[in-house]
């Protein structure tokens, strides 16, 4: 869980990035905020490519923004837009950076009422059967790592070996 005061700056900061989506397709801006493990904020925004399978959403842009800048544990990701949720490959790449605990704080700012409505999501439990990079041994044990947490509330601890299957 995070502050009260870390979840209004992280809400600042993805209203403000929301401002500057590049959605001349959809016209549906969304504007996305992590907080990471070092308590700093990074900000992201959709942009959209004619060939929309270019497009990156705001939560991955945000993403990739901590993680270029060499934070790559994520405690909260915030996302403002119209009734939205985060896609799969959005929520498959927050669980990858995700610390213990972390969460998807969702607003919505399409409501027809003054108040915005906030989802607290979490990011574990988000994407149900996740590809796990542990299971199939493509990255080292990482005590910050969410994948591992996850793992080991399901019984596991720790990367298993995939069975042979006699041909």
């Amino acid at each position: 869980m995070i502050s009260a005061k870390d979840l209004s700056k992280l809400i600042q900061a993805a209203v403000a990035a929301r401002r500057n989506a590049y959605c001349p397709y959809s016209r549906y801006p969304v504007g996305a905020s992590v907080l990471t493990g070092e308590s700093k904020i990074f900000a992201g925004c959709n942009v959209e490519n004619a060939s929309s399978g270019l497009s990156l959403c705001a939560e991955r842009n945000a993403i990739m923004n901590a993680v270029a800048q060499g934070h790559t544990t994520i405690r909260a990701v915030c996302v403002v837009c119209r009734s939205g949720k985060p896609c799969g490959a959005c929520r498959q790449v927050a669980l990858e950076f995700a610390a213990d605990g972390a969460a998807f704080y969702i607003v919505d700012v399409g409501s027809h009422s003054r108040r915005h409505r906030m989802l607290r999501l979490p990011i574990h439990k988000s994407l149900p059967h996740p590809f796990d990079p542990l299971e199939a041994e493509l990255i080292p044990k990482n005590p910050s790592n969410l994948l591992r947490s996850a793992g080991a509330s399901r019984g596991r601890s720790g990367p298993r070996r995939a069975r042979r299957i006699a041909r």
